[in-house]
């Protein structure tokens, strides 16, 4: 099977404006997440998909390669859609922008939960979490089979009765079977969705499961200027970076 890695990466950003250009130990965070992707056996193309001539023109200096999409997308599983239609491949992974210290081995780890099981339409990652009361970080609650049940920026499951140490936050590398992507796509929000701002329920909504693929570890992404300082710190003590830092493609 053919794997495409697809980045959306739009400018604009509420919290954070223009993050995905923000200088992160010499490069443009967009930059980092590109080179560590392109760095997992899993991926056979890479490219960024953006409505955005300044971002694509910051990928191409770095030899990266750009789709560019429409300004009217509501989420970035809309965007690699719309990217996907341009090119050939089975499986679509869906590699958010904002994860500057992506872990190469945990699109390998996506990817294979695609290719080990037929009937595993999606995935997506998910990590052990102990910071309470954070709306940016969505948390899930899996079944005895590892599929996703519920997933919410509320603290999951529930301490009214319970003490509960340790949660599980997903981690969005999310590979999708090319059919399966544009058929969600196709398909109207959903009200749980349009409540929590989580586009994955839409899945889940529609009476379909997303295998949860469990990884020890994954860095934060950066929604905030204060994640920006925390990665720009993490940043300096990485192993990776000198293994692309003067180029990835």
């Amino acid at each position: 099977m053919k794997v495409a890695g697809i980045i959306p990466v739009r400018l604009e950003s509420s919290r954070l404006p223009e993050k995905a250009l923000a200088y992160i130990c010499g490069m443009p965070m967009i930059g980092h997440t590109y080179c560590r992707a392109r760095m997992s056996p899993a991926l056979d193309e890479l490219y960024v998909a953006t409505d955005s001539e300044r971002i694509k023109a910051v990928v191409e200096g770095f030899g990266g390669k750009v789709i560019m999409t429409s300004r009217a997308h509501k989420t970035g599983s809309d965007r690699i859609a719309e990217a996907a239609r341009k090119i050939e491949a089975d499986i679509i992974v869906n590699i958010q922008g904002d994860e500057p210290l992506l872990n190469p081995d945990h699109v390998t780890r996506a990817v294979d939960a695609l290719e080990a099981d037929p009937a595993v339409q999606v995935a997506v990652l998910v990590t052990p979490y102990e910071v309470k009361n954070s709306g940016s970080d969505i948390k899930a609650v899996l079944d005895l089979h590892d599929f996703i049940m519920y997933c919410s920026r509320t603290d999951l499951p529930s301490e009214a009765r319970t003490p509960v140490k340790t949660m599980w936050k997903m981690s969005f590398i999310v590979p999708f079977r090319k059919a399966f992507l544009f058929q969600y796509t196709s398909w109207e929000q959903t009200p749980l969705e349009k409540v929590e701002f989580n586009e994955y329920l839409r899945i889940l909504e529609n009476g379909h499961k997303i295998k949860a693929v469990r990884v020890a570890h994954a860095d934060i992404s950066v929604d905030t200027p204060a994640d920006l300082e925390v990665v720009r710190g993490l940043m300096r003590k990485d192993k990776l970076v000198e293994q692309y830092r003067k180029g990835c493609v």
